[in-house]
């Protein structure tokens, strides 16, 4: 039994030792996390600056892309913080996190799209502008300028965007593929070969002109007449995603207890995802079937 027990002592750890070692495992740890999560933060920042600058720019939206993301970490921690206050639940802010991210973006987005709108609604009256000035005697690029000049924005902006390329060296057709790579909607296209086709075959640009902007302006009321045809699907897929949560954002307020383990409990959670994913693909649906393309 002694000759057993000598081995046995010598093998016995010390606990200062375990707790040393285990206070440097956990430092190494931090410390490899820490970085790990700097990398991605500044990854996630450059990628976020870059992207953004690129929508920003085309949508003559001239905001600093770094302030843009300090505002949207700031309001997504005070949303993450507000959420999980009032209602103290962890999934909650995490979806309140989600939600902030994503704003920005959605933002910038929305901007984006109404940006394009507005310029394809503008373009019958530039196409008519341009046929004017060339049935006047102006040359291409005083039709150009003379329109940038009494057009709105957001035409105005993009016509002077082409002038200015074209004052650097840039030519007719490659200031055009700018507009496109912008702009990439059918009217621009259509605009673009136009013009490429008038100055590079000849042929009568005013008259083509003159076509494209009536079929352009036959087109956007076909369209308006669909939309408005479309609006009862649309409101409706719109207030049948958003009453779910409505629903549930009252019974909260008004009976919480019964409320709680829809939110509390991990069969409430799939009780949500479930609601949600079938939200999602029902109002997803409803926009095909009514989004008719021309």
């Amino acid at each position: 039994m002694r000759q057993l027990a000598e081995p046995l002592a010598a093998l016995a750890v010390d606990p200062a030792m375990v707790l040393a070692a285990a206070f440097v495992a956990a430092v190494a740890g931090f410390a490899a996390l820490s970085a790990l999560v700097m990398r991605m933060s500044a990854r996630h920042r450059e990628r976020f600056e870059r992207t953004v600058d690129r929508s920003l720019r085309s949508a003559f939206l001239f905001v600093d892309p770094a302030s843009l993301r300090r505002l949207s970490l700031a309001v997504a921690v005070v949303l993450t913080v507000a959420a999980w206050a009032a209602s103290g639940n962890p999934v909650v802010a995490l979806a309140a996190a989600l939600a902030a991210g994503a704003l920005p973006r959605w933002a910038i987005a929305r901007m984006r799209r109404r940006h394009v709108e507005a310029f394809r609604h503008q373009m019958p009256d530039v196409l008519m502008l341009m046929s004017g000035a060339l049935r006047a005697g102006n040359g291409l690029a005083q039709a150009l300028a003379g329109t940038a000049a009494e057009i709105a924005a957001p035409a105005r902006q993009e016509l002077g965007l082409m002038l200015r390329e074209q004052r650097l060296g840039a030519s007719l057709a490659d200031s055009l593929a700018g507009l496109q790579r912008r702009l990439r909607v059918e009217e621009t296209a259509l605009f673009a070969s136009a013009l490429r086709i008038g100055t590079e075959a000849g042929g009568n640009v005013a008259d083509a002109l003159e076509s494209l902007a009536d079929a352009t302006r036959r087109k956007l009321a076909i369209e308006g007449k669909i939309r408005a045809l479309t609006a009862q699907g649309r409101l409706q897929a719109t207030v049948m995603g958003l009453l779910p949560a409505a629903l549930a954002l009252l019974l909260t307020l008004f009976d919480p207890e019964a409320m709680r383990p829809l939110f509390a409990d991990w069969r409430g959670w799939l009780v949500c995802l479930a609601v949600i994913t079938m939200q999602v693909a029902g109002f997803v649906t409803i926009r095909r079937l009514v989004a008719i393309e021309i």
